[in-house]
């Protein structure tokens, strides 16, 4: 029996949905049904206490068209979520198929945009479907002193490897992390860089470093994810001058116009 006739039947269908959360590599899959799923080669779990959405909707406006999974509290997927939100994006497949037949639809594709917990045991995740991206306006290069590329991009030019450092943490307080080898380099010098770490499946955490101390980094995020004794990478940071870019050797790639008038050349207003 196909998908098709599955649902044209008045009482012969049994429909379910697969929930596939997907990271590069890491997968997360949930069925609607009361039993696990086989499904493309992956294990579908059932959850205790259901899994369940809003519908499909498709008003034409992404922001009322936002596709939402109600969970159990615990769902490992969510649990990301419970600090900071992910360093890169969590996608989201929905397959429909009935119990017993192979054929199946892929019929939502997005990207998890949030998660709260409406109740200590069930949470809400709300996503947003593939089309929101295709409504995203993209950044314009700024005319400035400053240099408007982001360090280690591709205009930037910077390989990230060059000048990785290997470390691990040694205390933490929620805020921040500590090492006593990050003393031997100057004062703010990861500012403004990242501190990343495995999570299997070959994908990294990623936090920004807020503040670079002596032997203390001050993360953006926190160090939710983080444990004692984690084998980290640190970047150093850079502040987008013409002497942060001379500390990478990079200054053929300076964004920015370090010697712009100080006048507008429209209304004559002085900027800095």
């Amino acid at each position: 029996m196909t998908y098709d006739a599955s649902e044209r039947s008045l009482a012969g269908g049994r429909p379910i949905r697969l929930y596939q959360f997907a990271r590069g590599l890491l997968r997360w899959a949930y069925a609607s049904c009361d039993r696990d799923v086989d499904h493309l080669n992956q294990s579908f779990k059932a959850l205790r206490g259901g899994i369940a959405d809003n519908g499909i909707q498709q008003s034409g406006d992404s922001q009322q068209d936002q596709f939402v999974v109600t969970a159990p509290g615990d769902l490992e997927v969510a649990q990301r979520y419970r600090a900071a939100a992910p360093s890169a994006p969590v996608q989201l497949t929905v397959f429909a198929r009935h119990d017993g037949v192979d054929d199946y639809l892929v019929i939502w594709v997005g990207e998890v945009r949030s998660v709260k917990w409406t109740q200590p045991d069930r949470c809400e995740i709300a996503c947003a479907p593939l089309s929101e991206r295709m409504e995203m306006q993209g950044l314009r290069l700024g005319w400035e002193r400053n240099c408007p590329h982001a360090l280690y991009s591709l205009a930037c030019g910077v390989d990230r490897n060059g000048y990785r450092v290997d470390s691990s943490v040694q205390t933490m307080d929620g805020a921040g992390l500590g090492n006593g080898s990050l003393a031997a380099y100057p004062a703010d010098y990861f500012t403004g860089g990242y501190v990343e770490w495995p999570i299997g499946s070959g994908e990294y955490e990623r936090r920004g470093i807020e503040r670079h101390s002596g032997t203390r980094l001050t993360l953006l995020g926190g160090t939710a994810g983080l444990s004692a004794g984690q084998a980290i990478r640190l970047y150093p940071g850079c502040r987008q001058t013409v002497a942060g870019c001379q500390q990478f050797d990079n200054l053929a790639n300076y964004g920015g116009i370090p010697h712009l008038a100080g006048k507008s050349p429209f209304d004559g207003n002085q900027y800095f």
